[in-house]
């Protein structure tokens, strides 16, 4: 009966060492993590001269994405309470501040598309709408903190390619409609604004599978 007993503890200490093993192994692969292949996704509705823009992108976004940026998909959208116009081939647009606001847009708008790296996106836009006034001083200083190169930046937003982004970001502005700046999209709802503009992380959170990430508990 002993040894009975003995060789079922064998097997049973051998077969759970099996098991976390491979656990284990499924933790360390990303075709087993779900958290990668379902990142919450998180589109925000913004203009660069907001005052409630600034709030949500310094006080939320930075630190959110810095902590979770395995666990969300983001994407910016530079152009608030804008119109856009089109004349002899040429976009021309109208912004809530001003002309200083079009353009900090358009230097937004070609970060995004230079840098191609979401994270470093929402770091170097964190950043600059702290003092958005002068875009181009904002995009000097903050591209130095985060050894980006700024003229490629800044020759996008003078082009006609910088308007064409600025464009592209009106047409999805419009098809969202949105009433208040900015606004923020969880896995393409627009429902709980308040909830969402107030505590972020959790919001975010609510929508991760478990087991939760630190950040989150």
């Amino acid at each position: 009966m002993w040894q009975i007993y003995a060789n079922y503890s064998h097997f049973m200490l051998t077969k759970s060492t099996t098991t976390s093993a491979s656990n284990i192994v499924q933790l360390e692969d990303d075709s087993y993590n779900t958290h990668k292949q379902d990142k919450v996704k998180v589109r925000v509705y913004y203009e660069t001269l907001c005052p409630d823009s600034k709030h949500f992108f310094v006080r939320h976004l930075g630190p959110v994405t810095e902590k979770l940026s395995d666990f969300l998909d983001v994407t910016l959208v530079p152009y608030g309470k804008a119109t856009t116009t089109e004349r002899n081939g040429q976009y021309y647009f109208k912004c809530q501040h001003q002309e200083e606001e079009c353009y900090a847009n358009k230097v937004h708008a070609c970060s995004i598309d230079i840098l191609n790296n979401i994270v470093l996106a929402v770091k170097i836009t964190v950043c600059m709408i702290e003092d958005n006034y002068d875009a181009d001083g904002a995009l000097h200083k903050c591209a130095k903190q985060l050894n980006i190169e700024p003229e490629p930046i800044i020759n996008c937003a003078g082009t006609t390619h910088g308007s064409e982004l600025l464009k592209k970001y009106g047409d999805d502005t419009h098809i969202l409609k949105p009433t208040f700046i900015p606004t923020v999209t969880l896995n393409g709802s627009r429902d709980n604004q308040a909830a969402i503009l107030k505590n972020f992380l959790l919001e975010v959170c609510k929508l991760i599978a478990m087991p939760l990430p630190p950040p989150c508990l």
